[in-house]
């Protein structure tokens, strides 16, 4: 079985002849391993920049591609704000955000700032990029778009804690805001699925248990990651949509059952108790810390990690990787650990 193929097994819960293995995103490790900004690498011709990734991902044997990570940025973009892309091995700077308040965002319509979104050079080179993807690797890898879910979105639009002030404050605006967002993230998901990606993965680190209670999360979060869902599962419903929140997400397990999620990227948890929960509702993806694990520990102890978690797991419904991106300066020979802990043969 590739790497495509094993992923899918996984999030059917059926035995694989090894555990696929990932790491999630990556897109700022890459650049600060070469020295490089994600502006040098919008500069490259397109089969230039498709070839640098891919071989990046092959080279560290993941059998999930992620792409489009600036998709993000490029709406931003759409509705005015600068966003510089010039450091070198850091993640794009947002230097203004689009709007001031919550029911800023009833100057546009949802199809409007789509379209400039696609027009936009960053999303439009991206597309480019993901389309070179699929001809490529489409078959061996499961090409995975990018997305933001509910809260992060608006967040994007707003910024962190005046979106978190709102959600006290204008409730009724922001859950506008909320809807504003997630149909966007619908039209860009159903974009890039036309453009060659073969899944769905959505980011929303603000729905952590860190910055947000589990009613505030049942209240804003989960009914625009379950129209998400719904939305990409009419259109396409073999299409896998992940999810990935940040911290002890324990709490999110439950209530996401149901959601329409095939996979969920999880950061500090403990996956036998995880596993007990979703009874096998959807596949879980993770969670070696990607600071106390990947960062600072040696290429034996992450490979003894790797292995532990292997383990818990029981062999099936499980995707090993990295609880979050990547830090830039993980030691790549620790990737390459975790990753032969999941090809090697017992």
């Amino acid at each position: 079985m590739n790497g495509r193929e094993l992923v899918l097994a996984a999030i059917r819960y059926e035995e694989t002849p090894r555990v696929p293995v990932s790491v999630l995103d990556g897109y700022t490790w890459m650049m600060k391993q070469n020295g490089m900004s994600f502006q040098q690498l919008f500069d490259m011709e397109d089969s230039e920049a498709a070839d640098f990734i891919l071989n990046t991902y092959e080279a560290l044997g993941s059998d999930m591609i992620f792409s489009n990570g600036q998709c993000s940025s490029a709406v931003k973009q759409a509705l005015g704000a600068e966003v510089d892309f010039s450091a070198v091995g850091a993640p794009a700077q947002a230097k203004s955000l689009p709007f001031a308040k919550p029911e800023d965002c009833r100057q546009f319509t949802v199809e409007e700032v789509f379209d400039r979104t696609a027009k936009q050079p960053v999303f439009a080179g991206l597309s480019r990029q993901q389309r070179l993807f699929n001809d490529r690797a489409g078959r061996e890898k499961l090409i995975c778009s990018f997305g933001l879910g509910p809260l992060t979105m608006a967040a994007g639009f707003l910024g962190m804690q005046p979106l978190m002030m709102a959600l006290y404050e204008d409730p009724d605006n922001v859950k506008h805001l909320l809807d504003f967002g997630v149909e966007l993230t619908i039209r860009l998901a159903k974009l890039q699925a036309e453009n060659g990606a073969t899944a769905i993965s959505l980011a929303d680190p603000l729905s952590s248990i860190n910055l947000i209670s589990d009613e505030t999360f049942a209240e804003f979060s989960l009914p625009g990651l379950k129209r998400i869902c719904e939305e990409m599962k009419a259109y396409d419903k073999d299409m896998p949509i992940m999810l990935h929140i940040c911290g002890n997400t324990t709490s999110r397990l439950e209530p996401l059952m149901g959601s329409g999620i095939d996979i969920f990227s999880v950061d500090s948890i403990d996956l036998g108790e995880a596993f007990r929960t979703v009874k096998k509702d959807y596949a879980l993806f993770g969670n070696l810390s990607t600071t106390e694990v990947m960062l600072t520990k040696t290429p034996e102890e992450v490979h003894a990690l790797a292995k532990e978690r292997i383990a818990a797991a029981g062999g099936t419904g499980f995707i090993l990787a990295p609880g979050c991106d990547l830090a830039p300066d993980t030691p790549k020979e620790n990737i390459l650990a975790m990753v032969k802990a999941a090809k090697e043969k017992e």
